[in-house]
């Protein structure tokens, strides 16, 4: 202790003017507003340039898991190009074009938060809007809540606020509610589904074709823990998600085109119900 007293003591006049260069440097930023101005940008832009350069450091020693995750997703993709267009039936042919996919890379968001968020590089210059389905190489990720010119704000299925029903695939059954707990980034939860089910362990969970976001057959997860409580009618599913949130680069949002045609139609039969009571 004594040695920091000395040199504090033999380097003070050097100290002090530190000081009062760091005061005199406050005051000119916090009285002019061009210096302000400067500073900011430039801590903004070098703050922006620092998460690019981690970003870019992480995707490049993520790559051998990113490509194997992608063949992956192509696969998928391709199973629902090939389920979706028609090729003899003419009238099944307005469905060839059902979904636009659009590629897209995270630039910000959390995965250790009650409810996370995405930062993705694509907005409605690009196409996108509100409702859009977002899925990753390995499954779905979640729905497009905001969007700006550029970019777009994703709540993934790992924030407590968003909640989907499911296909068990195997059952070809869909009813339940999907939901994340709140804890960890690779478990959901599934709720609603009856003790009379035959409900198993290592059973998968897809998207349901009554989704008018999402194709219907996106992996969610796998079932890998079934519990209930005595009084309940109802299991409690601890579920493995399909998508691997912490490792997210790549993302694929895609876009139902008849959902606007959809959505005008059962406005138009509410309408008429509603005027019919």
């Amino acid at each position: 202790m004594s040695y920091l007293f000395r040199l504090i003591r033999n380097n003070s006049y050097g100290l002090l003017a530190f000081i009062l260069f760091l005061v005199g440097y406050w005051q000119v930023l916090r009285f002019n507003n061009y210096q302000n101005s400067f500073y900011f940008n430039t801590a903004i832009n070098f703050t922006n340039y620092v998460s690019n350069v981690k970003f870019e450091t992480k995707q490049f020693f993520n790559l051998p898991n990113e490509n194997a995750a992608l063949v992956q997703q192509n696969a998928r993709l391709l199973v629902l190009l090939k389920n979706n267009i028609a090729k003899t039936d003419t009238w099944l042919n307005a469905y060839k074009n059902r979904y636009e996919v659009t590629v897209a890379k995270i630039v910000s968001g959390s995965t250790q938060n009650q409810n996370n968020y995405f930062t993705i590089n694509r907005g409605t210059k690009q196409g996108l809007y509100i409702g859009e389905a977002v899925l990753g190489p390995q499954g779905a990720v979640g729905i497009i809540i905001q969007t700006s010119e550029y970019f777009s704000l994703v709540m993934p299925l790992i924030n407590t606020k968003y909640k989907i029903t499911p296909e068990i695939l195997e059952l070809e059954y869909s009813n339940g509610v999907v939901s994340w707990p709140g804890r960890d980034a690779e478990y959901l939860e599934l709720t609603g589904i009856s003790k009379f089910k035959p409900l198993k362990e290592g059973m998968h969970l897809v998207t349901s074709k009554y989704s008018k976001a999402f194709p219907p057959g996106i992996p969610i997860g796998t079932i890998e823990k079934i519990s209930s409580e005595p009084n309940s009618s109802f299991y409690t599913v601890k579920v493995k998600t399909a998508a691997n949130f912490n490792g997210l680069n790549n993302l694929y949002v895609v876009k139902h085109t008849y959902v606007p045609q959809i959505d005008t139609m059962e406005a138009q039969i509410l309408m008429e119900d509603l005027d019919g009571n």
